[in-house]
């Protein structure tokens, strides 16, 4: 180094390690950047944070000081993401499901749907507030969507041209039990490349203990039937399952059922004590220990090879994390994505930070179409107080994986300065896991570079 040059300030009390047996784990907690070094280094780790390092030893501690700056370790600032690129329009209440956990209907609700012209509005504002050169993304939701299929095709229409209008670029998704899917959604889907979700649970055996249909029977022989008739079209999309008691302890035996239908991915979403099931949790919540020891079960899978190719969410989403780093993924860095690259416009008009958010708590709505525009919501004091959400100052200040994991999802932790304790047990069985697995050998980054599925987002 020139004599003139200097190193970047360096903080090494941001700089957590993680003993390995071999290896140390070295991650920043700011910005989850990390390094993995022979385990010979960990007598010089406390001297990092020291000025009177014993002359013997001041080589060597320069080094390392040297090396953690030259990965990012210790150094820099973290970008909080501000551009909105994402946007939930929720189509309608209505839906031809019943299930008995559904977030999203209230006990006594009516089915209504929402007003076309107040979501074209939404999507108008959303992509004059999305930069130029991004993508906005729109995920329709619901009830079920494609109820709804003459509005969902007028937004999709009337969102291209208003993106070609403005030089912005826009993309759809949606997510739908599937159950009524027919030739013209299949074409008309794939004409204008909506990438599809699809709501599942497991097996016939697990889905129809609460995702049952109006008249009380389960939902699955209608999946089946859309599978037999447009299997082509339904296996190009992954399938998003709700974890309850029915399959928190079988997440492997889903994984392979998904599999071995030929989808092209499976994704988790752990059961939320709203909606229609605020006054169930005993009866269809999660038991801790049996999605831990499930989870593990999955990971070891996947460790093996058993899904190369196939994407595992439940893991998958952990690994890129881990590797990459936090920012795609909304729900997992420090700074999540509600109210800041994400709204959600429900049925009524509403204007939320996140569809996930209980609308009977302190953090929705933000406003509603017609009386708020949505950069205004996204100033909002609810906003505000939403994206200054930092667990490190109080839950998380001694954990290393908070850069990774961004201190548990605010709509299941319920307060700003709360942590969801089983959220918080599976970050760190997850990336405890991936980081022995890493110390040891490159079976992950196998699996990483084997999964290109990049068909949507959800």
């Amino acid at each position: 180094m020139n004599k003139h040059q200097t190193l970047p300030l360096f903080d090494a009390k941001r700089v957590f390690a993680r003993d390995l047996g071999d290896k140390i784990l070295l991650m920043d907690q700011m910005n989850a950047r990390w390094v993995m070094l022979d385990n010979h280094y960990w007598p010089l780790l406390s001297l990092l944070q020291t000025c009177d390092v014993p002359v013997s030893f001041q080589a060597q501690v320069d080094g390392l000081r040297s090396l953690l700056i030259t990965n990012g370790l210790g150094i820099g600032s973290r970008d909080d993401p501000q551009d909105l690129n994402t946007l939930i329009i929720k189509l309608t209440k209505k839906c031809n499901i019943a299930c008995t956990y559904c977030y999203d209907f209230e006990n006594g609700d009516q089915a209504q749907h929402g007003d076309v012209d107040s979501l074209k509005s939404a999507m108008s504002q959303a992509l004059k507030i999305a930069p130029e050169g991004n993508t906005l993304h729109i995920i329709f939701h619901g009830g079920e969507p494609m109820l709804v299929w003459d509005m969902l095709e007028e937004l999709v229409l009337h969102g291209q041209a208003e993106a070609e209008k403005t030089g912005r670029k826009i993309s759809f998704q949606g997510q739908t039990n599937m159950t009524a899917l027919s030739p013209r959604k299949v074409e008309f889907s794939e004409e204008h490349d909506i990438a599809w979700g699809i709501s599942l649970d497991g097996t016939a055996q697990i889905n129809d203990r609460f995702r049952k249909r109006t008249d009380g029977e389960g939902s699955y022989a209608q999946f089946a039937r859309a599978y037999q008739r447009h299997g082509h079209f339904i296996r190009s999309f992954p399938v998003l399952s709700t974890i309850t008691i029915a399959n928190c302890g079988k997440l492997l035996e889903t994984a392979l059922h998904f599999r071995g239908l030929g989808m092209a991915g499976w994704d988790w979403s752990l059961f939320q004590p709203i909606g229609r099931a605020r006054d169930k949790a005993d009866h269809i919540g999660i038991d801790k220990d049996a999605l831990l020891a499930s989870w593990e079960e999955l990971f070891q899978a996947v460790e093996r090879g058993v899904f190369d190719g196939f994407p595992v969410q439940p893991v998958l989403k952990y690994l890129k994390n881990f590797v990459q780093g936090p920012g795609e993924n909304m729900c997992m860095r420090p700074r999540c994505g509600a109210a800041r690259d994400l709204l959600s416009i429900s049925y009524d008009g509403a204007i939320e930070a996140c569809d996930c958010l209980d609308r009977q708590g302190p953090f929705s709505p933000l406003g509603f179409m017609g009386e708020t525009s949505l950069e205004d919501a996204r100033q909002t004091e609810i906003a505000q107080k939403i994206k200054e959400r930092d667990t490190v100052k109080d839950h998380c200040s001694n954990c290393l994986w908070f850069g990774v994991c961004g201190g548990t999802c605010l709509a299941h932790a319920g307060g700003l300065q709360s942590v969801d304790e089983l959220y918080c047990a599976l970050s760190q069985l997850a990336f405890g896991s991936i980081a022995r697995s890493l110390s040891k050998s490159t079976r992950l980054f196998d699996y990483l570079r084997s999964c290109t599925y990049d068909k949507g987002r959800l």
